[in-house]
């Protein structure tokens, strides 16, 4: 399961204070400018990978979530219309009234995808 972006953002925090913590114990006992100019440029990559991670991760549904989610909804109401205009001869003859089942089925397949969209 994905982690929340609080989560992600804690984590990033830990990092970034960890990466800071060595890094002033570094510079601290360093009086070497170069030294210390190394440990913060080693700082700000380690902030720039933290920073990266939180961005990289998606919040939200895939791509073909919604396009589905709409394409269920409407064959739904297409096979409900189709039923009434042909006078109970399409989509499936045979099913007779249990086609209004079919196409409502669809409808309420679209709808339940409807509690998950983000």
């Amino acid at each position: 399961m994905a982690k929340s972006a609080d989560d992600a953002k804690d984590t990033t925090d830990q990092a970034v204070t960890s990466a800071r913590k060595t890094t002033r114990s570094a510079a601290e006992r360093s009086g070497d400018p170069r030294k210390r100019a190394t440990a913060q440029s080693e700082v700000d990559a380690a902030e720039a990978r933290a920073r990266h991670k939180v961005k990289a991760q998606r919040v939200g549904n895939p791509g073909w979530f919604t396009p589905v989610m709409l394409g269920l909804m409407l064959i739904g109401l297409v096979w409900v219309v189709t039923f009434y205009i042909s006078q109970e001869q399409y989509p499936v003859e045979s099913w007779g009234r249990w086609n209004l089942g079919a196409g409502f089925a669809f409808i309420l397949a679209g709808f339940a995808m409807t509690t998950r969209w983000k």
